[in-house]
C-alpha cells in the first residue's frame, strides 16, 4: 500500500536522521569500551589467591572484620573487574546490534549517498548575507 503523506525526501531525511542517531550510539558504546578497558587494565589480572578465594563473591560489608585491609581490597578489586569485564562483553555486544542496524539504515539511503547526507545532517546551515 502507498503511503500518501510521506514523500521520498521525508523517508530520506527520517533514515539519516535515524542513523546519525545511531552512529552516536554506536560512538557511546565505544566510550565506554575504552574506558572499561582501560580500568581493567589498572585491575588486577590474577585470580584472588586460594586463601582468599571463599571470600570472592562476598560483599565487602561481609568480609570478616579481622581481615587484613589489603585483602579486603584486593577481593574488592577482582569484584570490581569481574563486573567490568561483564559490562565491557556487554559494550561490545550492545554496539554490534547497532552496527547492523546503521547498516540496514545506511542500505536504504541512496547509494552512494550515505556519508554526505549525514555529514549535511549534523552540519549548521550556512549563514545567509
Amino acid at each position: 500500500m502507498p503511503l500518501v503523506t510521506v514523500t521520498d525526501q521525508h523517508r530520506i531525511d527520517t533514515l539519516v536522521a535515524a542513523a546519525v542517531q545511531r552512529e552516536q550510539e554506536i560512538f557511546g558504546y565505544q566510550i565506554n569500551i575504552d574506558n572499561y578497558t582501560i580500568m581493567l587494565a589498572a585491575l588486577p589480572a590474577a585470580p584472588l589467591p586460594d586463601r582468599l578465594a571463599s571470600h570472592a563473591a562476598m560483599p565487602t560489608e561481609a568480609l570478616p572484620a579481622a581481615m587484613e585491609f589489603a585483602d579486603v581490597q584486593l577481593i574488592a578489586d577482582c569484584q570490581y573487574r569481574d563486573r567490568i569485564a561483564q559490562l565491557l562483553r556487554s559494550e561490545r555486544i550492545e554496539q554490534s546490534k547497532a552496527r547492523r542496524v546503521l547498516e540496514a539504515i545506511r542500505a536504504q539511503l541512496p547509494a552512494g549517498q550515505a556519508d554526505a547526507l549525514m555529514a549535511a545532517h549534523v552540519s549548521p546551515p550556512p549563514a545567509a548575507g
